[in-house]
């Protein structure tokens, strides 16, 4: 069984980069046994039901200036939420630069992370098998902190600006400095114009309003996205602060993937019992050596295997031990990180199972 025969890398279509219209790994069955990917998403829906159902007795105010009112008017949230969310009074006044990392993880309501999570599930299983485990890993963390850090920006300079002239500038925030930031969309805009350069002709289908079908190309959705998430900005319109987020982790993700070897600092990352839950290249493959048996009256007696039997057995099973290596370094560093003999030797295996 070759690599392309086995069904958590099998990938149909030309390849990533190509125009063909076939179907890539997505979902949870994307990547066979417990991915990051999946990891990630079970954690985002743990932490929000832990958050939901301690929110009655454990939750957290943030008091943010209603210019309509002209008072403070308190933002209630869970603890978990309250704890871990991105502001930039936080980052700047406190210091808190950990929240660049926990607000990924925390979702204001359960169509936020819904919509969210859908997202991650169609699109990262794509990106995690490009890049391997660890450095998905990495390049999901770092674009949700290129969203975080762009809003920071903005922010920061938008107010800026609005007290030395007295007006807004496009594309500039002006809102509350502690207004809460939370949401894994930063990070799965990243994702999302990764699996744009990719795969930019693939072709999705997404449901309107759950009901109307709407085919389009990766690449049309990305950047239609952006052109969205640009006029919010620059109109300032409700949410223009979450479009910023979205904007900067679109373009660490799409810088980054351009230039995955930036990412193996990653690589020595100790998450392999994390791996271990599922199906997976941590897993062993093994086949049977090869046997012969004769008959009796009293039905079929197992024959010991002749010398040249045992010897081709012995040479199959270290083949197959050379194969499970090169598939365990697949999953956790990416198909770019083989060398030729190593695909020549997945090459092989695959045309000898085959019967080529």
């Amino acid at each position: 069984m070759g690599l392309y025969d086995r069904h958590y890398v099998r990938e149909t279509g030309a390849d990533y980069r190509g125009f063909g219209g076939d179907a890539f790994p997505s979902g949870l069955s994307g990547m066979s046994g417990w991915s990051f990917n999946t990891w990630l998403i079970i954690i985002n829906v743990a932490i929000f039901v832990i958050d939901v159902l301690l929110a009655p007795a454990m939750h957290g105010d943030v008091f943010i200036y209603n210019p309509k009112l002209g008072i403070d008017e308190p933002y209630r949230m869970g603890l978990i939420q309250y704890v871990g969310y991105f502001s930039t009074t936080m980052a700047l006044g406190h210091w808190q630069v950990w929240r660049l990392f926990t607000f990924q993880f925390l979702h204001a309501h359960v169509w936020h992370l819904f919509f969210n999570m859908l997202a991650l599930y169609w699109f990262g299983p794509m990106v995690e098998h490009y890049l391997g485990s660890r450095r998905y890993l990495a390049f999901y963390l770092l674009s949700g902190c290129g969203g975080a850090l762009l809003y920071l920006i903005l922010n920061v300079g938008g107010l800026l600006y609005a007290q030395a002239t007295g007006t807004r500038a496009p594309f500039l925030l002006v809102n509350d400095p502690r207004m809460p930031l939370v949401g894994a969309s930063a990070g799965i805009f990243g994702v999302l114009f990764a699996a744009a350069y990719l795969r930019p002709n693939q072709i999705i289908t997404l449901l309107l309003f759950f009901v109307l079908p709407l085919s389009m190309r990766i690449r049309t959705l990305a950047y239609g996205l952006l052109v969205i998430a640009l006029f919010v900005l620059y109109t300032g319109r409700q949410n223009a602060g979450g479009e910023a987020g979205h904007i900067g982790g679109a373009l660490v993700g799409a810088f980054l993937i351009r230039r995955a070897n930036w990412l193996n600092w990653a690589l020595w990352l100790p998450l392999d019992g994390l791996k271990r839950g599922g199906h997976h290249a941590f897993g062993r493959y093994q086949q049977p050596p090869a046997s012969r048996s004769c008959w009796t009256d009293e039905g079929p007696v197992a024959r010991r295997p002749g010398f040249f039997e045992r010897r081709r057995a012995r040479r199959e099973r270290t083949e197959l031990d050379e194969v499970d290596r090169i598939l365990a370094k697949i999953a956790t560093q990416g198909m770019g990180s083989l060398t030729d003999r190593e695909r020549g030797i997945l090459q092989r295996d695959t045309e000898r199972k085959r019967g080529l």
